[in-house]
């Protein structure tokens, strides 16, 4: 069964800032130079990895600090929320490139398979959040007869 992944408007315009910062960076005389990737919406990379027994979900969030991340567990998905917090810097002189993330972030994770949500574990390990989802167990299907009546036919 395929994955259904709700479109994001905030990723084409992403892919346009960047087909434009390859534009003007063969074309300035300095080299780099890039928007900084602050002002766009982003949610970090995860991988979602299926086991007999478990769903692992690992996503990057580099600079936050565990206790700063938000995860909501449902039955059929995973939220993670954070920030990452920086220093403001008002002067930037110097900077020939912007790329570090910084701000808040969402997104949500549809589990492939039904799972257990209320038996989630997460673990932070070097930047790397790791949400282990026990699978629910199969249900056992149930069939049941259905008597079909006879009705007279009326005439319209």
């Amino acid at each position: 069964m395929a994955d259904i992944t709700r479109w994001n408007p905030i990723d084409d315009i992403s892919r346009w800032r960047d087909d434009v910062n390859r534009f003007f960076q063969g074309l300035l005389p300095w080299g780099d130079y890039s928007w900084p990737r602050s002002l766009s919406h982003w949610g970090p990379s995860v991988d979602v990895k299926e086991t007999d027994t478990d769903v692992h979900i690992m996503a990057e969030v580099p600079g936050v600090d565990p206790g700063d991340i938000d995860i909501t567990v449902t039955e059929d998905s995973l939220t993670i929320k954070g920030e990452v917090k920086h220093e403001e810097d008002q002067n930037r002189e110097g900077y020939r490139r912007i790329e570090r993330r910084y701000g808040s972030f969402h997104r949500v994770i549809p589990f492939p398979v039904k799972v257990k949500h209320d038996q989630a574990t997460a673990d932070y390990r070097n930047g790397i959040l790791e949400v282990k989802v026990p699978k629910a167990e199969p249900g056992k299907m149930r069939a049941f007869r259905l008597k079909v009546t006879d009705q007279p036919k009326q005439l319209q």
